[in-house]
Parts: C-alpha cells; structure tokens; sequence
C-alpha cells in the first residue's frame, strides 16, 4: 500500500492539477486509487469525480481520531492514497500549525512531496524549498515538484539533486492542467469536461511517478476498519444533488447510513423523492432556477417533516434571494431574506453550542463557515444554536421553523451526535 501528501509553499502553486494528473496515471497503472482533501473545502474533492470523489480530512472538525479513522475505512481496499493539501504546507488554525496539511501529514505519518511553482525563478526555489525542510524536521518532506517549469528547470533540477533532494517532476505550463474558477473557487468537477486519458499521459511524461511510489511504500497500523454501514431501510433520508448542491463530505454521508436509506435526485431535472427526512447541502443554488423542487420542499416542511439545510440549503428555504441582477421568491419556510454579495461575507471554522431545541443534533459541533450572502431573519426568527463565527445572526445560527433546522454552519457529523429519537420523530 502507499500514500502520499501532494502540498503546496501557498494556494495557488498548481497542487489541485498535479494531485489531479497523478490520480488519473496511477489509475492507468490498474491501480484503486482513493484520493482525500485536506482541509473544509467542498469544490476540489469534485474533481476527482472521474476516480471517486475525495474524502475529507480535517483535524478540526474531526479531531486527529477521526482523521485517522475515516483514513483507515475508506483506504481499505486500495492500493494508493493520494491527499492533496490545503493553502500552504503550514498554514493551519488561527496562524498555528494545527490543522494544516502538515498536521495531517504527521497524524499519518505519511510523506509530503512540494509542489512549487518555479516561474521566475531560479535558486530562491532552493533556498525556499531548504527552508520549509528546516521549519519542521519531524515532517517527512520526500521531495519537490516544479510546476510552470521551462527547460531552463532541468539544469535546478540538478542543483537540487546535488544537495540530495529528490525532484519528482519539472512540469510545464500546459492548457491540460488549466482549470476554471468563480466566486466560491473552481468550477465543481461535474462542470469541467476533463480529458482523463490526456491527464495520465501528460503526468507519466512530466512526473517521476515510480519514485513517488517508491518513497510512499506504508507500513501505518491502521485503525481497525468499520464494516460499511448498513443503510436502516425504515427511513428514507432525501439528498438533493447535482450542480446546485454537491457539497456534501462523504464521511457525513456515511454517518447517515446508520440512520436511513439515502435517496439522491436531482432538482435541476425535476426529480423529487418522498421521504421522511430531507438533508439540504449547498452548492450554488443562486446560479439556476428549480420552481417544482421549491414548491416540493416547502410542503415537505409545512407538513412538519425533518428538513436540514446548510448555507445554499438555507438560502433556499428562505423567503427571497437577492442580487445586484434580481430578487427570487424562494420556499418561504423561513421568515429569512438573503442578499448575495461580490464580497466575501465569512470565511472560517466555527464552534457551535445547542442553545435551543432542534429536531436533528443533541451536542455542540465543529464546522465552517464560507459564503459570499448575508441573512436578514425576521425579529422573531429561533436559533438553534451560537457559533463563533458570523452564522446568520451575530453568531446565531441554525433557524428553527416546523420540524426544519437550517443555517450558515457546515456542520462535519464527526463532531457531534444526532438526537437518539430522531427516527420517532417521522
């Protein structure tokens, strides 16, 4: 078995589309890849679609037990993990380490290869490389990737060698690795018509990809592996999902089995599922329109059935949308307004506490919080719980209407405990 952290010196260096390009010539090899995404981010795990969608880790909303229990399930069966990191190599919580890629590296005791991009430069790459090896000697940095290389690249990439550095790859700049981005980031996988084939090649001719494997060769004694849930076939859990909401983590899902059978569908089709329990995560509601499933929704809540959105769920079980272009009627379940915005309006993780009765979480949470919008709740409006992040109203979050409970937070299921009667309650 092997495993690897693909990480960056900063957001932008190109580690998506180099983790993306190895994942796709690994899986040439004949090889069962499970890919992972350090860090809350919902857009990029998209894009390996094409193998399987990635698995969140995050130390945070999970805590080191969870990244080491969710790690071993989902690698159970596969001959290679490859974990693409999130912003820099040590950029975790509040200027800390904690909950960075290089957190997750060492709670895994797994290699980290660099992804630099080298445009414009020539030995402050070593100097730079030399000193994020020196930053923590107890991290396992195996080597480098230039990325935006010339061929000027192969002459550093001897100077690197000469000092015993392992340089897996001087990739070019190149149209194959391009990918397109919006406000909350990259365009979701589902979007993008990517050319896998054209992927794997270009990694086997760029890419040292049997050194990789050779320096990420595991020996880790996993956690002992959960058997797969077993879906309870008594209750019926609703998931919308396609371009509108796809962001959902996996382990979430997962969690979910324990509880009920999941139905996914498609508003963007017209689908719709009768259900006992709906589960409504974001996305980018505001970029389509879906009539049928707002009027479906609504009924679903006034008829008291448990509904849980989060962030693009809420805003759609809120009373209107607007933005500089228009104002939208939405399901109306909530006495809520939102106004989208071209500015960042939160972005962070957030601890919540239960301050009032909800029809879906006994104990306090771990998420995060990122959207571009800002609520206007009625004067009125219950709150299930207080965060510390923004929420909708100055760290209140989670709206209570009928049997609905929706809010900014996304919330990861690894740090908190449905209510036990759930399932009474349909």
């Amino acid at each position: 078995m092997h495993a690897f952290v693909i990480s960056g010196i900063q957001s932008g260096t190109g580690k998506t589309s180099i983790s993306i390009a190895i994942t796709a010539a690994i899986m040439r090899r004949n090889l069962k890849v499970q890919p992972f995404k350090v860090g809350p981010d919902f857009i990029d795990p998209s894009h390996y679609s094409f193998c399987e969608w990635a698995v969140n880790l995050d130390s945070f909303m999970m805590d080191e037990d969870g990244v080491r229990r969710s790690f071993s399930k989902w690698m159970n069966g596969k001959d290679v993990g490859i974990i693409e990191g999130v912003m820099g190599l040590f950029d975790g919580y509040r200027l800390s380490t904690f909950s960075s890629t290089s957190h997750i590296a060492k709670i895994l005791n797994l290699p980290v290869i660099l992804v630099m991009d080298v445009k414009a430069m020539s030995l402050s790459a070593l100097a730079l490389f030399e000193g994020f090896r020196n930053f923590d000697r107890g991290l396992n940095i195996a080597g480098v990737i230039f990325n935006n290389a010339t061929r000027f690249h192969q002459k550093l990439k001897r100077v690197f060698e000469e000092r015993g550095y392992r340089v897996f790859g001087v990739v070019p700049k190149s149209e194959i690795l391009e990918m397109e981005s919006r406000h909350l980031g990259l365009h979701l996988g589902m979007e993008v018509d990517r050319d896998v084939n054209a992927l794997a090649e270009f990694a086997e001719e760029h890419i040292d990809l049997d050194g990789i494997l050779e320096v990420s060769e595991i020996h880790n004694e996993f956690y002992k592996v959960e058997k797969d849930f077993e879906e309870n076939g008594n209750l019926r859990i609703g998931i919308p999902f396609d371009q509108a909401f796809s962001f959902y983590y996996r382990d979430n899902l997962d969690v979910l089995k324990k509880i009920g059978r999941l139905e996914f569908f498609s508003p963007l089709k017209g689908e719709r599922v009768d259900c006992d329990v709906y589960y409504i995560g974001g996305g980018y509601p505001e970029l389509y329109e879906f009539p049928d499933f707002l009027k479906f929704i609504k009924k679903e809540a006034l008829d008291e059935k448990p509904v849980y959105a989060e962030c693009g769920g809420m805003m759609v079980l809120a009373r209107s949308l607007e933005s500089e272009e228009t104002r939208r009627k939405m399901a109306g379940v909530l006495d809520i307004d939102i106004v989208f915005t071209k500015k960042l309006q939160a972005l962070g993780y957030v601890k919540g506490e239960i301050i009032n009765e909800n029809p879906f979480f006994d104990t306090g949470f771990r998420g995060h919080e990122f959207h571009y919008s800002y609520a206007i709740p009625d004067s009125d409006m219950r709150f299930a719980f207080r965060t510390d992040g923004r929420g909708i109203d100055n760290g209140l979050d989670g709206a209570l209407a009928y049997n609905t409970l929706a809010g900014y937070s996304h919330i990861h299921f690894y740090s908190t405990k449905f209510l036990p009667e759930l399932r009474e309650k349909v």
